[in-house]
């Protein structure tokens, strides 16, 4: 993992969203759903120009993860090896922010495979979970409307207690959103939540973080194992 990477995730959610929030936010679908801006970092802009140009890296039966910060610090190619495993993460990353750079991220393959994590960092920048569901949705619509891949929507990750602004409710809300999507459109869920998740506890296992927030290898190892188990079905 690159050096600078776990500033920056710090940063994301100490100060609640990655960037600056705008002045006014935006309703969507009439319903007075309220969506709480957040500014794209320059890190966003420079990932994106970098998958631009790594576009044709994404071939027939490929294995796509695209994310935050959790995926970004994901060395997919260690840990799948006999796979084309393709990294679109991108640090600080919301929801909108992987809509809006899905067509460079999910490339030009007729078919593969799409690894999809996100969403703690719009619960930590302190959008609803009516917002947060709202978005979820958009990205999924978007995805299936572009690609007939195979999708495996990941739950969010317990975290530790530190992250207070990551409600353990909250958290359980959007993922049981999450699996109603994934059951809608016959799509894979891949539960981390309960395999991260101490028993009895609505927290993570710390030894499975570096930061009870991001995986450390021991964390990215289990959610390998567990992942080629869902593949392989």
């Amino acid at each position: 993992m690159k050096k600078w990477l776990l500033p920056s995730f710090l940063v994301c959610l100490l100060f609640a969203s990655c960037g600056t929030p705008l002045a006014n936010g935006r309703f969507e679908n009439h319903n007075e759903i309220y969506i709480k801006p957040v500014v794209k970092d320059t890190h966003w802009y420079e990932r994106v120009e970098t998958f631009r140009q790594e576009r044709d890296s994404i071939r027939e039966n490929s294995l796509i993860f695209i994310g935050n910060s959790i995926i970004e610090g994901y060395d997919v190619k260690k840990y799948f090896p006999d796979r084309n495993a393709v990294n679109r993460g991108v640090a600080c990353d919301h929801l909108d922010g992987l809509i809006d750079r899905l067509d460079i991220c999910l490339g030009d393959a007729a078919k593969a495979k799409l690894a999809v994590l996100i969403g703690i960092n719009d619960i930590g920048a302190g959008r609803s979970a009516e917002a947060v569901k709202y978005l979820y949705r958009e990205l999924v619509n978007a995805i299936i409307q572009k690609k007939q891949y195979e999708v495996y929507l990941h739950s969010i990750l317990p975290t530790s207690p530190r992250w207070n602004n990551c409600p353990p409710e909250m958290i359980v809300s959007i993922n049981t959103y999450i699996a109603f999507l994934a059951r809608e459109h016959g799509l894979h869920y891949v539960d981390l939540y309960s395999l991260f998740r101490e028993n009895g506890s609505r927290y993570v296992i710390d030894d499975y973080m570096k930061d009870g927030l991001h995986p450390n290898d021991e964390g990215y190892r289990i959610w390998t194992e567990h992942l080629n188990t869902v593949l392989k079905r």
